[in-house]
Protein backbone atom coordinates (compact mmCIF):
# COMPACT_ATOMS: atom_id res chain seq x y z
CA UNK A 1 0.00 0.00 0.00
CA UNK A 2 3.15 2.43 0.95
CA UNK A 3 4.66 2.07 -2.61
CA UNK A 4 1.07 2.26 -3.98
CA UNK A 5 0.63 5.28 -2.47
CA UNK A 6 3.82 7.00 -3.28
CA UNK A 7 3.80 5.67 -7.01
CA UNK A 8 0.14 7.56 -7.32
CA UNK A 9 1.28 10.80 -5.43
CA UNK A 10 4.76 11.00 -7.89
CA UNK A 11 2.14 10.54 -10.73
CA UNK A 12 0.76 13.41 -9.71
CA UNK A 13 3.58 15.43 -9.15
CA UNK A 14 4.05 14.93 -12.73
CA UNK A 15 0.35 15.64 -14.16
CA UNK A 16 0.79 19.09 -11.70
CA UNK A 17 4.01 20.45 -12.86
CA UNK A 18 2.96 19.61 -16.62
CA UNK A 19 -0.13 21.04 -15.68
CA UNK A 20 -2.43 17.94 -16.95
CA UNK A 21 -3.52 17.92 -13.04
CA UNK A 22 -5.87 20.90 -14.73
CA UNK A 23 -8.08 18.46 -17.00
CA UNK A 24 -9.29 16.43 -14.48
CA UNK A 25 -13.07 17.55 -13.22
CA UNK A 26 -13.32 14.54 -10.23
CA UNK A 27 -11.29 11.97 -9.34
CA UNK A 28 -11.27 10.48 -5.96
CA UNK A 29 -8.29 8.45 -4.54
CA UNK A 30 -7.74 6.31 -1.27
CA UNK A 31 -4.48 6.60 0.23
CA UNK A 32 -4.42 4.17 3.52
CA UNK A 33 -7.74 5.40 5.45
CA UNK A 34 -8.22 8.31 3.83
CA UNK A 35 -10.05 9.26 0.96
CA UNK A 36 -9.33 12.91 -0.79
CA UNK A 37 -10.39 14.70 -3.36
CA UNK A 38 -8.25 15.78 -6.07
CA UNK A 39 -7.83 19.05 -7.16
CA UNK A 40 -5.62 21.67 -7.52
CA UNK A 41 -6.13 23.51 -4.37
CA UNK A 42 -5.94 20.09 -2.01
CA UNK A 43 -3.66 18.12 -3.71
CA UNK A 44 -0.91 16.93 -1.22
CA UNK A 45 1.66 18.26 -3.91
CA UNK A 46 5.32 18.71 -2.48
CA UNK A 47 6.53 22.81 -2.75
CA UNK A 48 9.40 22.51 -5.50
CA UNK A 49 11.51 25.24 -3.71
CA UNK A 50 15.12 24.89 -2.09
CA UNK A 51 14.47 22.95 1.19
CA UNK A 52 14.59 25.35 4.27
CA UNK A 53 18.09 24.83 6.03
CA UNK A 54 17.73 24.37 10.00
CA UNK A 55 21.00 25.51 10.70
CA UNK A 56 21.76 26.00 14.58
CA UNK A 57 23.08 29.09 15.52
CA UNK A 58 26.95 29.27 17.48
CA UNK A 59 25.81 27.21 20.35
CA UNK A 60 27.48 27.11 23.46
CA UNK A 61 29.74 23.73 24.41
CA UNK A 62 26.96 23.36 26.75
CA UNK A 63 23.87 23.13 24.14
CA UNK A 64 26.08 21.08 21.47
CA UNK A 65 27.06 18.31 24.40
CA UNK A 66 23.52 17.56 25.04
CA UNK A 67 22.47 13.87 24.00
CA UNK A 68 19.11 13.81 26.17
CA UNK A 69 15.94 15.45 26.42
CA UNK A 70 16.63 15.50 30.19
CA UNK A 71 19.83 17.23 29.82
CA UNK A 72 18.12 19.70 27.11
CA UNK A 73 15.21 20.62 29.43
CA UNK A 74 17.98 20.97 32.26
CA UNK A 75 20.06 23.28 30.13
CA UNK A 76 17.04 25.46 29.18
CA UNK A 77 15.74 26.07 33.04
CA UNK A 78 19.41 26.86 33.73
CA UNK A 79 20.51 28.70 30.50
CA UNK A 80 17.91 29.73 28.50
CA UNK A 81 18.18 34.10 28.91
CA UNK A 82 14.33 34.40 27.93
CA UNK A 83 12.41 36.76 30.66
CA UNK A 84 9.44 34.88 30.45
CA UNK A 85 10.49 32.68 33.08
CA UNK A 86 10.49 35.30 35.36
CA UNK A 87 7.09 35.48 35.41
CA UNK A 88 5.71 32.25 34.33
CA UNK A 89 4.96 29.20 36.88
CA UNK A 90 6.50 26.11 35.40
CA UNK A 91 8.52 25.32 32.45
CA UNK A 92 6.21 23.72 29.15
CA UNK A 93 8.82 21.50 27.81
CA UNK A 94 6.88 18.70 26.05
CA UNK A 95 4.58 15.88 26.06
CA UNK A 96 3.71 12.90 23.77
CA UNK A 97 6.07 9.91 22.93
CA UNK A 98 9.65 11.03 22.18
CA UNK A 99 10.09 8.32 19.94
CA UNK A 100 7.29 9.33 17.50
CA UNK A 101 7.64 9.86 13.56
CA UNK A 102 5.78 12.74 13.88
CA UNK A 103 6.48 16.15 15.60
CA UNK A 104 4.37 19.13 16.36
CA UNK A 105 5.46 22.72 17.50
CA UNK A 106 2.98 25.49 18.72
CA UNK A 107 3.30 28.78 20.00
CA UNK A 108 3.42 29.23 23.36
CA UNK A 109 2.33 28.35 26.44
CA UNK A 110 -1.41 29.35 28.14
CA UNK A 111 -2.27 29.42 31.68
CA UNK A 112 -4.00 25.89 31.92
CA UNK A 113 -0.28 24.83 30.38
CA UNK A 114 1.12 27.26 32.80
CA UNK A 115 -0.16 25.29 35.39
CA UNK A 116 0.29 21.78 33.95
CA UNK A 117 3.90 21.97 32.62
CA UNK A 118 2.24 20.44 29.57
CA UNK A 119 2.01 22.06 26.25
CA UNK A 120 -1.85 21.86 24.97
CA UNK A 121 -4.09 21.40 27.66
CA UNK A 122 -6.44 24.34 27.39
CA UNK A 123 -9.60 24.80 25.23
CA UNK A 124 -7.33 25.06 21.84
CA UNK A 125 -5.77 21.91 23.44
CA UNK A 126 -9.30 19.60 23.64
CA UNK A 127 -9.60 20.88 20.11
CA UNK A 128 -6.05 19.81 19.37
CA UNK A 129 -6.64 16.43 20.71
CA UNK A 130 -9.67 15.58 18.37
CA UNK A 131 -7.89 16.61 15.25
CA UNK A 132 -4.98 14.33 16.29
CA UNK A 133 -7.90 11.70 16.88
CA UNK A 134 -9.40 12.29 13.27
CA UNK A 135 -6.02 11.10 11.47
CA UNK A 136 -5.21 7.95 14.16
CA UNK A 137 -2.85 10.44 16.12
CA UNK A 138 -2.88 11.12 20.29
CA UNK A 139 -0.37 12.01 22.73
CA UNK A 140 0.76 8.35 22.55
CA UNK A 141 2.17 8.31 19.16
CA UNK A 142 3.00 11.78 18.56
CA UNK A 143 4.83 14.66 20.16
CA UNK A 144 4.32 18.11 21.43
CA UNK A 145 6.09 21.06 22.16
CA UNK A 146 6.21 24.91 21.61
CA UNK A 147 8.35 27.46 20.29
CA UNK A 148 8.55 29.98 23.61
CA UNK A 149 9.02 27.59 27.02
CA UNK A 150 6.88 29.68 29.35
CA UNK A 151 3.83 31.75 29.29
CA UNK A 152 3.87 35.18 28.69
CA UNK A 153 1.87 37.48 30.13
CA UNK A 154 -1.94 37.81 30.21
CA UNK A 155 -1.34 35.18 27.23
CA UNK A 156 0.26 37.73 24.53
CA UNK A 157 2.19 37.01 21.32
CA UNK A 158 5.45 36.18 22.09
CA UNK A 159 8.00 39.16 20.97
CA UNK A 160 11.06 38.46 18.56
CA UNK A 161 13.42 38.74 21.42
CA UNK A 162 11.64 35.80 22.98
CA UNK A 163 11.52 33.99 20.21
CA UNK A 164 15.38 34.17 19.25
CA UNK A 165 16.00 33.49 23.28
CA UNK A 166 14.41 29.90 23.14
CA UNK A 167 14.92 29.00 19.55
CA UNK A 168 18.59 27.49 19.45
CA UNK A 169 17.07 25.03 22.30
CA UNK A 170 13.72 24.42 20.37
CA UNK A 171 16.36 23.35 17.13
CA UNK A 172 18.09 21.06 19.40
CA UNK A 173 14.84 19.66 20.43
CA UNK A 174 14.05 18.81 16.62
CA UNK A 175 17.35 17.24 15.95
CA UNK A 176 17.30 15.00 19.55
CA UNK A 177 13.75 13.60 18.07
CA UNK A 178 14.66 13.68 14.82
CA UNK A 179 11.21 13.17 13.19
CA UNK A 180 9.88 12.31 9.67
CA UNK A 181 7.31 14.76 10.02
CA UNK A 182 6.84 18.14 11.50
CA UNK A 183 4.22 19.96 11.54
CA UNK A 184 4.24 23.55 12.73
CA UNK A 185 0.79 25.01 14.40
CA UNK A 186 0.18 28.69 13.92
CA UNK A 187 1.70 31.28 12.51
CA UNK A 188 4.49 32.52 15.18
CA UNK A 189 5.84 28.62 15.14
CA UNK A 190 6.13 28.75 10.84
CA UNK A 191 7.52 32.32 11.15
CA UNK A 192 10.35 30.88 13.97
CA UNK A 193 11.23 27.57 12.19
CA UNK A 194 10.91 28.37 8.81
CA UNK A 195 11.88 32.00 9.07
CA UNK A 196 9.49 33.80 7.15
CA UNK A 197 7.09 36.82 7.85
CA UNK A 198 4.47 35.16 5.28
CA UNK A 199 0.81 34.85 7.13
CA UNK A 200 -0.47 31.45 8.20
CA UNK A 201 -3.30 31.38 5.41
CA UNK A 202 -0.94 31.57 2.74
CA UNK A 203 1.49 28.96 3.55
CA UNK A 204 -0.58 26.44 5.55
CA UNK A 205 -1.18 22.97 3.98
CA UNK A 206 2.18 23.44 1.92
CA UNK A 207 4.75 21.28 2.39
CA UNK A 208 8.38 22.37 3.15
CA UNK A 209 11.47 20.10 3.07
CA UNK A 210 14.12 21.04 6.02
CA UNK A 211 17.11 19.72 6.38
CA UNK A 212 18.97 20.33 10.03
CA UNK A 213 21.99 18.86 11.41
CA UNK A 214 22.72 15.48 11.56
CA UNK A 215 18.92 15.07 9.79
CA UNK A 216 18.71 15.21 5.76
CA UNK A 217 15.40 15.88 5.47
CA UNK A 218 12.29 16.73 7.76
CA UNK A 219 9.08 17.18 5.80
CA UNK A 220 7.73 20.33 7.62
CA UNK A 221 4.02 21.51 6.86
CA UNK A 222 1.99 24.15 8.84
CA UNK A 223 -1.35 24.28 10.18
CA UNK A 224 -4.19 26.65 11.53
CA UNK A 225 -3.99 26.57 15.63
CA UNK A 226 -6.58 25.48 17.48
CA UNK A 227 -7.04 28.56 18.76
CA UNK A 228 -7.54 30.21 15.82
CA UNK A 229 -10.02 27.85 15.15
CA UNK A 230 -12.00 28.29 18.08
CA UNK A 231 -12.08 31.86 16.87
CA UNK A 232 -13.01 31.28 13.48
CA UNK A 233 -14.58 28.19 13.17
CA UNK A 234 -15.14 28.79 9.25
CA UNK A 235 -11.68 27.93 8.55
CA UNK A 236 -11.88 24.36 9.95
CA UNK A 237 -12.80 22.91 6.51
CA UNK A 238 -9.01 24.05 5.68
CA UNK A 239 -7.82 22.82 8.53
CA UNK A 240 -9.62 19.04 7.35
CA UNK A 241 -7.66 19.23 4.35
CA UNK A 242 -4.52 19.65 5.50
CA UNK A 243 -5.15 17.01 8.17
CA UNK A 244 -5.46 14.73 5.19
CA UNK A 245 -2.39 15.92 3.74
CA UNK A 246 -0.68 14.89 7.11
CA UNK A 247 -2.53 11.66 7.15
CA UNK A 248 -0.98 10.62 3.79
CA UNK A 249 2.40 11.49 4.35
CA UNK A 250 1.84 9.20 7.25
CA UNK A 251 0.39 6.26 6.03
CA UNK A 252 2.73 6.77 2.93
CA UNK A 253 6.28 7.57 5.27
CA UNK A 254 6.50 6.15 8.14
Amino acid sequence: MKLKALLYKELLQWYHNNGVINSFTSLNSKFGNVTVELNSSSLDIHNNSLPVKLEEEQSSDDLNAVRTLDDLKKLIISHCDCPLKNTAKNIVFSDGNPQANIMFIGEAPGEIEDKTGKPFKGEAGKLLDKMLNAIQLNRENAYLTNIIFWRPPGNRKPTEEEISKCLPFVKKHINLINPKILVLVGATAASAILNIKTGITQIRGKWKNIETKGIKNIKSIAIFHPAFLLRQPSRKREAWEDLKKIKIEIDTYT
